[in-house]
């Protein structure tokens, strides 16, 4: 097989493709306004998408697992303990190093998906994974996985769109604000040890401690303010988008699909709350998703703005994509001739269903729209991200990419 060979098929109707995916992301919004993670306006989002996909010819199975709902709990948790561990080391320095230490090294865990500790102090609840599959015609060579996430995120002042700018612009480190607020937490563990050992002697480094707490502060203080504001956005773009994509790119896939290409189209649960559902996934599939067989596409808000591939996933522990991976993407973008071409973007903070099969060894590719003025979707967090405001014909354009991306993956692949 050629690589012009496996390009888009011109049988598939994209108007009414448009029209298609316009109608269930109204639907989903208008049944599920809240699409919190573990909750059931989520599950319900899952339910809908169900038909839409067994109805592309794929076979459907529910994969259970249990997390907890906030990502910003979590962090408002890990590092309101830092700031109570300065508080108190003047006069407990051993309690100091505790909660420093503790905090710094869970939060750690936490990103590089090691396992979580204080995350333990929240509920967990129950969740799955909603995954469609296209089993290969005889042997599986090729397993090529699309996954978009049903929550929707909370809004707050963290998401408004100077704060965003900033933190894109910001120097070194500050592009990368959890990691400084996890690797300051961790430097007082060592503060608390020299207060140990010097007892009083140790008081004029007592300025430098709450200095090395600022990042924490200031963290604890905006998720703070996000768990009381409560507000969950509609999440047409992020990730409807990605979500409707993906019964789309079943049907076009599927109408040329060589022999031994598997293909599993994921619709995630809990990824606002920081990835829950991939990473439950990932370890779930370890030992039946073979590494070297394996590729996988998240689709992460598909439109309001120009479309870029993640290229380093993690806020404190850093996985890249693979160097083919990218190259692939760059070269059929330069194919298509895409508008803006194809730009990498290594978000400050957060990350996308691709990070957790990142961690565990897998080849894994994020595409995501951004807007350069920005730097991130227009309405990104926004009680704006309505149907509304969904730039269609950015839309189609990002599903026309990720099916031909995928074309030219199984050629790669397979050489045939």
């Amino acid at each position: 097989m050629t690589s012009s060979a496996i390009e888009s098929e011109d049988g598939c109707d994209r108007a009414a493709e448009r029209q298609r995916i316009a109608s269930i992301i109204g639907r989903i919004i208008q049944a599920c306004p809240e699409r919190r993670s573990t909750s059931a306006q989520e599950r319900r989002a899952q339910e809908m998408m169900a038909p839409e996909l067994s109805g592309a010819g794929l076979q459907c199975s529910w994969h259970p697992f249990t997390f907890n709902d906030n990502l910003h709990a979590n962090m408002a948790l890990h590092f309101g303990l830092g700031v109570l561990g300065t508080a108190i080391s003047g006069l407990f320095p051993a309690a100091g190093l505790a909660l420093h230490a503790g905090a710094a090294a869970s939060y750690w865990a936490d990103g590089a998906r090691r396992g979580y500790f204080l995350r333990r102090l929240l509920k967990f609840k129950e969740a799955a994974n909603l995954v469609a599959v296209a089993p290969a015609r005889g042997p599986v060579r090729l397993r090529l996985v699309f996954i978009a996430h049903a929550d929707a995120g909370f809004t707050g002042w963290v998401f408004d769109p100077r704060v965003i700018r900033g933190a894109e612009g910001g120097p070194g480190i500050l592009k990368r604000p959890l990691a400084l607020a996890t690797a300051a937490t961790g430097a007082l563990a060592g503060f608390d040890a020299l207060r140990m050992v010097l007892g009083p002697l140790a008081l004029p480094l007592r300025p430098l401690e709450w200095l090395f707490t600022v990042p924490a502060a200031i963290t604890c203080v905006l998720n703070a303010q996000i768990i009381l504001k409560d507000t969950v956005v509609p999440g047409a773009n992020d990730d409807l988008s990605g979500v409707e994509a993906l019964p789309v790119l079943a049907r076009r896939l599927l109408m040329k699909v060589p022999d031994g290409v598997e293909l599993s189209f994921v619709v995630s649960a809990c990824e606002e709350a920081f990835l829950g559902g991939a990473d439950a996934l990932a370890r779930e599939m370890e030992g039946t998703w073979e590494k070297d067989r394996t590729v996988v596409i998240a689709l992460d808000a598909l439109t309001n703005g120009d479309l870029h591939f993640i290229g380093v996933e993690g806020e404190v522990s850093s996985f890249a994509s693979p160097r083919w991976l990218r190259e692939t993407a760059a070269e059929v973008a330069a194919r298509m001739d895409l508008p803006g071409g194809l730009k990498t973007i290594d978000p400050p903070a957060g990350g996308s269903d691709a990070g957790p099969f990142l961690a565990r060894g897998y080849d894994a590719l994020a595409l995501v729209c951004v807007d350069p003025a920005l730097g991130a979707p227009r309405h990104y967090h926004q009680p704006g991200d309505t149907l509304e405001n969904l730039d269609m014909d950015q839309l189609m354009r990002s599903i026309d990419f990720c099916e031909a991306l995928a074309r030219e993956i199984i050629w790669r692949r397979l050489g045939r």
